[in-house]
Order: C-alpha cells, then sequence, then structure tokens
C-alpha cells in the first residue's frame, strides 16, 4: 500500500494549501529519461478509475513533453546543418500559399514527385514531418522574412 501511495507523509501539508484531491504518477524506462505527472485541485477525489486511465496517458504525456522540448531547445539553437535553398525556399513558400506538389510543380516548371522530393530534404532539414509544421518552423527561423527569388515573386 505504501508504493500506492507515496504522498502520504505529505498529505496533510498537501490538505493545508488546499491540494487534496490529486493524482500523481511517474514514468521510468522510457526514451530520454523519466517524467513525473501531478494533477492538483481535482474537482472530485480521483478513484482507481482514473488512476488507471492516467498510467495509460503518461507514456504519450511524456513523449508530448520531449517533443516540446525538443522543439524549444531547436527553435533556440535556430542553426539549420545548412542554409535553406532558394528552390527549398521557393517550393515551402508556395506549401504556405496552399499549393499541392503538382500545383507547384507546374509552378516552377518541374515535375510534382521533384516537389516532393524538395519538400523531403526539406523537412530533414527543419526536422519536421509534415507540410504544417514546415511553415511553422520556418515562421519560427524568419524564413519568410527573406527576399524570395524572382521566379517565386512572378507567379
Amino acid at each position: 500500500a505504501a508504493a500506492r501511495q507515496p504522498l502520504a507523509p505529505f498529505m496533510d501539508e498537501l490538505r493545508a494549501l488546499g491540494l487534496d484531491n490529486l493524482l500523481v504518477h511517474g514514468t521510468e524506462r522510457l526514451p530520454g529519461g523519466s517524467t513525473f505527472f501531478a494533477l492538483f485541485g481535482l474537482p472530485h477525489r480521483p478513484r482507481p478509475r482514473h488512476a488507471y486511465f492516467f498510467e495509460l496517458l503518461l507514456p504519450h504525456l511524456h513523449l508530448a513533453l520531449q517533443r516540446v522540448g525538443q522543439q524549444q531547445r531547436q527553435a533556440r539553437a535556430g542553426a539549420l546543418a545548412r542554409p535553406v535553398s532558394a528552390r527549398e525556399m521557393e517550393i515551402l513558400h508556395w506549401v504556405r500559399e496552399g499549393k499541392s506538389n503538382e500545383e507547384i510543380g507546374l509552378i516552377l516548371g518541374i515535375s510534382g514527385l521533384t516537389v516532393k522530393n524538395h519538400l523531403q530534404r526539406l523537412y530533414r532539414l527543419l526536422g519536421v514531418s509534415n507540410r504544417a509544421h514546415a511553415i511553422a518552423r520556418g515562421m519560427a527561423l524568419h524564413l519568410f522574412e527573406q527576399p524570395l527569388p524572382p521566379l517565386a515573386r512572378a507567379a
């Protein structure tokens, strides 16, 4: 029972602070280390069922927290492995405008598959996995504040 009640010695202090309805759980041996989550001030006393569902959610919360931390570190670092090429910047501009790979290919005079290949390289460079995230990362890196290549401006 002591393992299920690790905060028992602190309950009087927590109650004095108005934090008597709480749910806590930690992770261990997950990629990237361990985390500890505490939900304080719940409207009702948590039941075993709530603890069970919290335990199921924990690995997902852990990974989400890691991902946010990684994105923040990358944004702070701001340095890319290499500069974004003019062609990648053109493609990112049109992605931001909502164009499909085929539409971008028509505008730039290349195939949709070539656009897709450029996007895959750009995703790896930016450390993202989809178009929306690439745009957000580009905005965070102020890529859109740079002047566009002439072809992208003319179209």
